[in-house]
């Protein structure tokens, strides 16, 4: 029995999420920050202050992950954390002015690598390919536990 990767949906994925993330690290180096920084302050940016348990949903990742990324994020003056009002052992994250404006700076580069990664593709190429990722992304957050 020959074995074959290249025809395999998951490797195929990989590589194509090893390639963007390799990009949007070399381009954000250039701001400080690394792609899970970016996400972090999309994420504050798009839905207000937030617990770092909650960014840390939204993002996948493992506790000890999200303490290194708020802990650079903090340190380079791009958020500030703070003890909740309601329960003291949570952390409550917020955007500060300079990452208000390092968002800014970091949708611009999301929409040209949008435009790069959908090259060759239509308007409807795009969405159908959109809707079976978000479709793959149901099934492994099932198989996972992770809702």
């Amino acid at each position: 029995m020959e074995r074959e990767i290249q025809p395999l949906l998951g490797y195929n994925i990989n590589v194509i999420s090893h390639f963007i993330q390799n990009i949007y690290n070399e381009k954000l180096s250039e701001y400080g920050v690394t792609h899970s920084q970016a996400k972090v302050i999309y994420f504050l940016a798009k839905y207000g202050e937030q617990s770092q348990s909650e960014l840390q949903k939204r993002l996948y990742i493992k506790a000890s992950s999200m303490n290194g990324v708020v802990e650079s994020l903090q340190k380079n003056e791009c958020i500030t954390k703070q003890a909740c009002t309601e329960d003291k052992r949570a952390k409550v994250i917020k955007l500060t002015s300079k990452g208000v404006q390092l968002d800014k700076t970091v949708w611009n580069l999301v929409q040209e690598m949008e435009a790069e990664i959908g090259k060759g593709f239509t308007s409807e190429e795009r969405q159908v390919i959109v809707s079976w990722l978000q479709k793959i992304q149901e099934n492994l957050k099932i198989s996972t536990g992770r809702t």
